[in-house]
């Protein structure tokens, strides 16, 4: 019986990766694999930078300058506008012919003018606007309506505040069950007035009720209180 016997050359441990090398490798491998997504995501989010920039810049070069914008809204103007002596050459102007139309329509103890800076405040009180607890104008007050109307309509750069006053007697009625309805209710009728009469532009014009929360005089007597309601 022949017995052969086959030697064969034992593999080098060197030659036969190490589990831990192994691991190492699969690792890397797994890494590059992987990082793949990163350059993905990296470049979505240059391109959202850019498009960020892109829109703030396209929205600023839609906005307005400021100057243009008050210069087309009436409610951004000043009253009166113009150097400071054109100002007080207007307010003297306008002074003048009120207190005119009032001596001659003998308003004198109803009406008055004042200054105040750029603005004019003339007062109209109730005995020559309204009966006691309404809101509908009275014939009489049209002239000198008509009058401040005017001027409105003259300098269109006036912005004019419509304020209604009361003193502090309670009223309690079906359409004004407090003094706070009734002087809104009074502001409204003379902004209607300028409206529907003189065409002024609305947008130039607010209301303001005050109730009796700023008297001129203490409500303690008659003519006290008359003075309050304006």
């Amino acid at each position: 019986m022949e017995e052969r016997v086959q030697i064969k050359q034992k593999t080098p441990a060197a030659s036969k990766p190490f589990p831990a090398r192994l691991f190492i490798e699969r690792s890397r491998s797994a890494i590059d694999v992987d990082s793949t997504w990163l350059i993905t995501l990296s470049d979505v989010l240059s391109l959202l930078l850019i498009f960020f920039v892109m829109f703030l810049v396209i929205g600023k070069t839609n906005v307005k300058p400021a100057t243009a914008e008050a210069s087309q809204n009436p409610s951004t103007r000043a009253p009166i506008t113009g150097s400071q002596t054109t100002i007080s050459s207007a307010r003297d102007t306008i002074v003048q012919e009120m207190n005119s139309e009032i001596k001659k329509l003998d308003l004198g103890n109803d009406v008055s003018v004042q200054t105040l800076d750029k603005t004019i405040v003339i007062t109209l009180k109730e005995k020559v606007t309204f009966r006691p607890g309404e809101a509908e104008t009275l014939k009489r007050s049209e002239v000198i309506l008509d009058n401040i109307a005017h001027i409105i309509q003259r300098y269109d750069s006036f912005l004019v505040d419509i304020e209604g006053h009361t003193d502090n007697v309670p009223i309690r009625t079906r359409f004004y069950p407090s003094n706070w309805e009734l002087s809104v209710a009074r502001a409204t009728s003379v902004l209607k007035y300028f409206i529907k009469h003189h065409n002024i532009d609305p947008s130039r014009l607010t209301i303001k009720g005050n109730a009796d929360q700023k008297p001129v005089a203490s409500n303690d007597t008659p003519e006290n209180r008359a003075r309050n309601r304006r």
